[in-house]
């Protein structure tokens, strides 16, 4: 197998946070939850990740705020953003920001780990940068 992904999975509503992580854990990533966007900048200052899962409405703000202002730490990262969003109006703002990867809620649990698994595998079989 290869070697294992980190993702960060932003997204307030326990019950769904709970429910991505177990599925992406089942598929052999390694996942961290936040539950705020406090959580998540806390975790984005300390760790790199692979992915990062975000539903764009939280308690404390609008997730496009935070990808915004983390905009260039995740790009030299080489982070894959994936917005999750029951509002078809945040895509705009997201492409703007050069997000593409957007989801509508609710998504399918098997789409969204075969998707990451997809992305993830594209970017193993890469050539090394010269």
């Amino acid at each position: 197998m290869m070697a294992n992904a980190r993702i960060l999975v932003l997204e307030d509503e326990h019950a769904l946070n709970d429910l991505y992580s177990r599925v992406l854990r089942r598929s052999g990533f390694t996942v961290d939850q936040a539950y705020s966007l406090a959580e998540a900048r806390a975790f984005l200052d300390q760790n790199t990740y692979d992915f990062f899962i975000v539903d764009i409405r939280l308690p404390d703000g609008t997730a496009t705020t935070l990808l915004a202002d983390y905009k260039a730490h995740l790009d030299a990262q080489g982070t894959e953003v994936i917005a999750l969003t029951a509002e078809a109006r945040y895509r705009q703002d997201l492409l703007n920001l050069g997000y593409e990867h957007y989801f509508e809620k609710p998504i399918s649990l098997q789409m969204l780990s075969t998707f990451i698994q997809r992305l993830w595998q594209a970017r193993q079989n890469q050539p090394p940068a010269a």
